[in-house]
């Protein structure tokens, strides 16, 4: 049974693709438990330029959006090449879905 859906779009500046950032949540021990990961075409859903894919998670369970950004961003992390830091966001849309937007960090402001 699900509980909402998680669908993580991740800046293609970013340097991670969709597909790359499924396969480590599908591998992931924390990840894999709250659902599984699949790829789908952004289609009209353009949150971030550029965008051509998500990964969409049907959630079996609920999880509070710190711990959410911070496994999301650390599957990221983890498979950038620059090193570099990175921004995540979560926003929860009309249509239910809770969006997790990661991009580039754009430091302080």
């Amino acid at each position: 049974m699900s509980v909402g859906r998680l669908v993580v779009a991740v800046d293609p500046s970013v340097g991670v693709a969709a597909a790359v950032f499924a396969l480590a949540w599908e591998a992931d021990a924390e990840a894999g438990v709250l659902g599984s990961a699949v790829v789908e075409p952004a289609g009209g859903r353009a949150f971030v330029p550029g965008l051509v894919e998500l990964v969409a998670i049907p959630l079996a369970v609920n999880l509070a959006s710190s711990a959410l950004c911070a496994l999301v961003a650390r599957l990221i992390s983890a498979r950038k090449s620059d090193g570099g830091d990175v921004e995540v966001l979560e926003v929860t849309v009309s249509d239910g879905d809770r969006v997790v937007v990661v991009r580039t960090s754009r430091g302080p402001v």
